[in-house]
């Protein structure tokens, strides 16, 4: 959401005012809107296919074409929904790093749009007495888009006319989105709502339950890897300086790409990991957990080897998918260039990539053979 819908925002910026709101239109415990639309958050397989789109995007179509059905609204209502979700996230539940917290709830990728969050892409600071867990619920966001669509009822708006007064982004955007909105609209027309309440198998919404878009991740790992992000990424556009940075922060003007990351997970875990400056050691840190590749979350370290080396000469944190689908990390890249957000394809190049998590209490133990004096800063 851009600056437009935050103006429009402001008019319910008086305490009281949003509490009130928020209550009567969306309701204040969050599990009541997901008990309320069970039959909407189904995580099961569409079964369907459309070019461009994988199946949790689909599913987040199917989300709106049902919770609308249930809600009775006109068809002209769900499409604009369908188009708004198309155009504000590609129909993706996307935190946002600028939103630390959001990176603590399974999502579909990441955005950058300002502090907006989820398929309808709302605004933390605008929307966020509903609290982080409703913003990062799907089921949430499409029942917010239908509540604010219902007061233009009477008003014979078109679909890009409806989306467009919800969202109040740029002038005849969501009218690009018209196409897709009416297929992913007849694609999912046919679902009765009472008959999928029925074969949901027990299935809490989408976001509503221990998994799903949306769900808060399980364990400290998410909110451990949330406050790593965050804590490096307030360095953003600062300079690359060889062997710079440790637990304090910069040092010589700047951070080198084991100093960002020495420092990133030092303040994230409150003084109690201190890795070493060198990526080598701090990839077989006695708190580093390998783990696979695919199961990445934000906040990991990724390490990149040289074909034929055994040691890693780069490091970068882990920060998710962007809109595209692109995975993105944070690092600090090479003399004469910033700290800076790059696709992790832009930087691996042919390199091996290996994972690492870590947390408060030693897990395992460096490799066999490796030195534990301290090594190198950086890369190389």
């Amino acid at each position: 959401m851009g600056a437009p819908k935050l103006l429009a925002g402001l008019c319910l910026s008086v305490p009281v005012l949003l509490l009130i709101v928020m209550v009567v239109l969306i309701g204040a415990d969050p599990g009541q809107a997901c008990a309320a639309a069970v039959s909407g958050g189904m995580q099961e397989p569409t079964g369907q296919s459309v070019a461009g789109l994988n199946d949790r995007q689909l599913q987040l179509a199917r989300n709106g074409v049902v919770i609308g059905k249930q809600r009775r609204e006109p068809e002209q209502v769900i499409i604009a929904e369908l188009a708004a979700q198309a155009t504000e996230s590609t129909l993706r539940n996307l935190a946002n790093p600028t939103v630390p917290e959001s990176l603590r709830y399974a999502n579909d990728g990441l955005g950058y749009d300002h502090d907006s969050v989820g398929p309808h892409q709302m605004r933390a600071s605008v929307w966020g007495g509903a609290g982080m867990v409703s913003l990062m619920n799907p089921v949430y966001q499409i029942n917010w888009f239908y509540q604010q669509a219902d007061r233009y009822a009477g008003q014979s708006l078109s679909s890009p006319e409806l989306a467009q007064a919800v969202e109040r982004s740029a002038p005849d955007v969501y009218a690009t989105q018209m196409e897709l909105a009416r297929r992913l609209y007849a694609m999912f027309a046919s679902i009765d709502p009472p008959s999928v309440t029925g074969t949901t198998g027990g299935l809490q919404p989408s976001g509503c339950g221990s998994e799903g878009s949306g769900a808060p991740l399980s364990g400290d790992d998410g909110a451990f890897g949330a406050a790593v992000v965050a804590a490096a990424q307030r360095w953003i556009g600062t300079p690359y300086v060889w062997a710079g940075g440790d637990v304090t922060g910069p040092t010589g003007g700047g951070f080198d790409c084991s100093g960002l990351t020495l420092y990133a997970v030092y303040q994230a875990s409150g003084g109690r990991i201190r890795l070493p400056h060198y990526t080598q050691y701090q990839q077989d840190s006695r708190q580093a957990r390998p783990v696979p590749f695919a199961d990445r979350q934000p906040g990991d370290l990724i390490f990149f080897t040289k074909p034929g080396k055994s040691a890693s000469h780069h490091v970068a944190i882990y920060l998710g998918h962007n809109a595209s689908g692109q995975d993105m990390v944070l690092h600090a890249p090479d003399v004469a260039e910033t700290v800076r957000i790059s696709p992790l394809a832009a930087v691996q190049g042919p390199d091996r990539l290996v994972v690492r998590r870590y947390n408060t209490s030693p897990t395992t133990a460096p490799a066999p053979g490796r030195s534990t004096r301290p090594g190198p800063a950086g890369r190389d």
